[in-house]
């Protein structure tokens, strides 16, 4: 199955409609008054142990965080959502490093990337999260593909990655140095064709 042409008009985020609701969840744009809840799990260095970030010494740094993310969408390269359960951030997932084309060729790709909170991993809002955004990064900016990585022990983030319906390409060895020693990476990646060849879905929805 052929995936559509590449949309003619690249949007900006802020024609979009950036908040999106899951039966569980409510994703919407990071705050500068969301430092103090994500600082209490971005500091767990148990959190970041297969994350490509450490974790956050001081809300200091989470500020940082959040002002580098808002430079981002400022720049329309990455957009990234709180995800928040009960009222509260619990964590974060956005689409990054968002490529339309350089010169004469078109990519309209993007990698997605989260984190949760641990009291909150194992009950599947990582993977619920995950869908509401492939399915906004298809639907609603026109992406034509969408890639995530995992660290191969990251048993967790692999079964939501392959939950949402990512196609598997390869294990990278020694791809990245953390901790002392080199990690294996697990990449996967989807088309808007492969996203619309699987029907309906209910465990995201987006107004």
């Amino acid at each position: 199955m052929s995936s559509r042409p590449p949309r003619t008009k690249i949007p900006a985020f802020s024609d979009l409609r950036l908040t999106i609701d899951t039966p569980r969840l409510h994703l919407r744009p990071l705050r500068p008054t969301d430092a103090e809840p994500l600082y209490r799990y971005s500091s767990d260095p148990e959190l970041t142990k297969y994350v490509t970030w450490a974790s956050h010494e001081s809300i200091e740094h989470t500020r940082e965080w959040l002002a580098a993310n808002a430079e981002a969408f400022r720049k329309n390269t990455d957009m990234v959502w709180a995800i928040v359960e009960g009222g509260e951030p619990c964590g974060a997932i956005g689409l990054h490093a968002i490529t339309w084309g350089v010169r004469a060729v078109r990519w309209d790709c993007a990698t997605l990337g989260y984190w949760l909170a641990i009291p909150h991993q194992g009950s599947g809002l990582g993977a619920e999260a995950a869908e509401a955004v492939t399915r906004w990064g298809f639907e609603t900016l026109g992406l034509h593909k969408i890639k995530v990585t995992c660290f191969e022990p990251n048993i967790g983030s692999r079964r939501g990655i392959e939950k949402v319906g990512f196609r598997f390409l390869c294990k990278a060895d020694e791809d990245l140095w953390r901790d002392g020693r080199w990690h294996a990476h697990l990449m996967y990646e989807m088309t808007s064709s492969e996203w619309a060849a699987r029907g309906p879905r209910t465990s995201a929805v987006v107004p």
